[in-house]
């Protein structure tokens, strides 16, 4: 299923994309018409959205299901239905014909993206219930040395699981968590980011962040395998050219307290949706109590 989604978001974004540039060049060029209009809204919007994302990388969490987004990729559809309703299949020309089906296609891959591909498919994860400790793995950090989770112990940890520098709401989550490095520092939490990206991508993420983390690599994502949250096949098709392995891990976060006990735990279901920092201080300072 995962290799099946791999390849459904190369192709998606890349449709999307197309679509809503070549409705626009239509209208502006070939005069207005509805069904190019309501083709060119279907994909324009969450095109522009996901380009947000992944330039700016500043977006860590959306709304589950696009309210909006989807209330006008609805209208689009509506505007190309209409105009076939008052026009007919007959009398459209060829290129609303084109119009038409590529908004059919690219309507039924929005619901896709929004109801299918964003969903993790998880299990019950019994390795890291609350109050549980947190079981021993190893991690690679960004001077090659080998460091295990036991580690961590002696002060609250917050454990980051991230797929990649290539995950551009990974990003964002990593760039809102070091905005609120100070105030978890006050609260004497350590904060632990791991990915199974090569070794040379975490060092660069490391030399990004004035802030002090403790960024490390999860080699062949063995320690993801160990705790349940691997996922298979999960890196986007095409991204294995830039070096990385078809095997992700799910966003998760952690947090332990001094004695390794899990604490607090998000397994998200959509990879859009990561918990806000608030979270983590609120566990934090009621830990401390």
């Amino acid at each position: 299923m995962n290799k099946l989604k791999s390849i459904f978001i190369g192709v998606y974004l890349m449709l999307a994309m197309a679509i809503s540039t070549i409705g626009i060049y239509q209208i502006i060029n070939s005069g207005f018409s509805l069904i190019w209009l309501g083709a060119a809204l279907i994909n324009l919007l969450i095109t522009l959205f996901i380009g947000r994302i992944m330039i700016f990388k500043n977006v860590a969490r959306t709304s589950a299901h696009f309210p909006m987004l989807s209330l006008i990729t609805v209208i689009g559809l509506i505007l190309v239905f209409n105009d076939l309703y008052r026009i007919g299949f007959n009398s459209l020309s060829s290129s609303e014909q084109t119009a038409l089906y590529l908004s059919i296609i690219s309507f039924t891959m929005f619901l896709l993206y929004n109801f299918w591909y964003s969903k993790l498919v998880r299990v019950t994860n019994y390795k890291l219930q609350i109050n549980e400790q947190l079981p021993s793995f190893y991690l690679t950090d960004i001077n090659s040395k080998k460091v295990n989770s036991a580690d961590f112990k002696g002060q609250s940890t917050i454990l980051i699981f991230f797929r990649g520098n290539w995950c551009p709401l990974c990003m964002a989550q990593i760039k809102e968590i070091a905005g609120y490095y100070q105030q978890l520092s006050d609260l004497g939490a350590k904060i632990v980011l791991i990915s199974p990206q090569p070794e040379k991508n975490t060092q660069a993420l490391a030399a990004k962040f004035n802030v002090d983390f403790y960024f490390m690599t999860d080699i062949n994502n063995e320690a993801a395998k160990s705790l349940g949250i691997e996922m298979t096949n999960g890196l986007p098709m095409g991204m294995e050219v830039l070096g990385y392995q078809q095997d992700t891990v799910l966003p998760t976060v952690l947090i332990t307290d001094e004695n390794g006990k899990i604490i607090y735990s998000d397994f998200t279901e959509n990879y859009r949706i990561r918990p806000d920092p608030e979270e983590f201080i609120k566990v934090l300072t009621k830990d401390n109590i």
